[in-house]
């Protein structure tokens, strides 16, 4: 009696296996989901924008810099890394001119256009960005400086970059988010000044300003420091240089590079002509200036 109801037993349950294969699917289907939930779950990305590289150089303005901040909101460690790319419409030249570096900060307080580049830093272009990477613990964060600079022989143009950061731990992945960035160069690449001397005593520095209007004031410079000859305006300027004007101290001798820039306000801004003067000294030990 006892066999026969063990056997009805045993057989009501396999009969019910047999006949809820659909819940059984289900029920396996729904712990399947639930895994997979749980897997990408584990880790979580949050990345900060990075506005301040949004802009154009113009102006004085020759270099950009903004803060990036990566916060795992998972519930295990993860590690970041990022890449770099450019969209549609990059101008090719002036990504490969413009560097770009990273380096790991405090806080994003610490990443200010006055900041000195850390250590830990890498660096690159626009069309070969540096990878920025490290490990997050759970809901910690991690802070990069980014700066990108254009040269003085930078091209006019746009570029699109698009940065994209990734977080995972083992085969647990988080989205990986992008953060899309415009920057326009408006500052036309500096002319060679053309010079020319007059005599052994002093050289002259000409250059082409039909680019600016006719009041434009120029100056000239040798680094930051402003050379005392007078400032230019006029269809034609040009500037005599002597060594009264580049004396020895703090010019110093042999090739002394010149930079000719507008004048705003009695301020230097854009870097109009570059051009190169040398020192030299005749046979009574008299320095003079000539081309370089």
């Amino acid at each position: 009696m006892r066999s026969a109801l063990a056997a009805v037993v045993v057989g009501v349950v396999v009969g019910v296996a047999l006949a809820s294969g659909g819940a059984a699917s289900a029920l396996w289907t729904a712990s399947a989901t639930l895994t997979e939930q749980v897997k990408t779950g584990a880790v979580g990305l949050t990345a900060g924008t990075v506005d301040g590289l949004q802009a154009d150089y113009s102006g004085s303005t020759r270099s950009l810099t903004a803060p990036w901040t990566f916060t795992n909101s998972g519930t295990v460690a993860a590690t970041y890394s990022t890449r770099g790319s450019l969209s549609s419409g990059s101008s090719a030249d002036l990504a490969a001119s413009i560097a770009v570096v990273g380096w790991p900060v405090s806080a994003a307080s610490a990443c200010t256009s006055t900041s000195t580049v850390g250590s830990g830093s890498v660096s690159g272009t626009w069309s070969a960005v540096p990878n920025l990477s490290g490990t997050l613990a759970a809901k910690a964060s991690a802070t990069w400086c980014l700066r990108t600079s254009i040269a003085t022989s930078s091209p006019t143009g746009r570029v699109n970059p698009v940065l994209t950061v990734a977080l995972a731990a083992g085969s647990w992945t988080a989205t990986p988010q992008d953060r899309r960035i415009v920057q326009n160069n408006t500052i036309v690449p500096p002319q060679t000044a053309v010079c020319r001397t007059d005599g052994e005593a002093y050289a002259w520095l000409d250059f082409d300003p039909s680019t600016r209007a006719t009041p434009t004031r120029y100056a000239t410079y040798v680094g930051s420091t402003r050379v005392s000859n007078n400032e230019q305006t006029g269809d034609y300027p040009h500037f005599a240089f002597t060594r009264d004007n580049l004396p020895k101290d703090p010019f110093g001798d042999g090739l002394i590079g010149v930079d000719i820039r507008v004048m705003v306000d009695g301020q230097p801004t854009d870097l109009m002509a570059v051009g190169t003067l040398k020192v030299v000294y005749d046979q009574y030990g008299t320095r003079n200036i000539q081309c370089g």
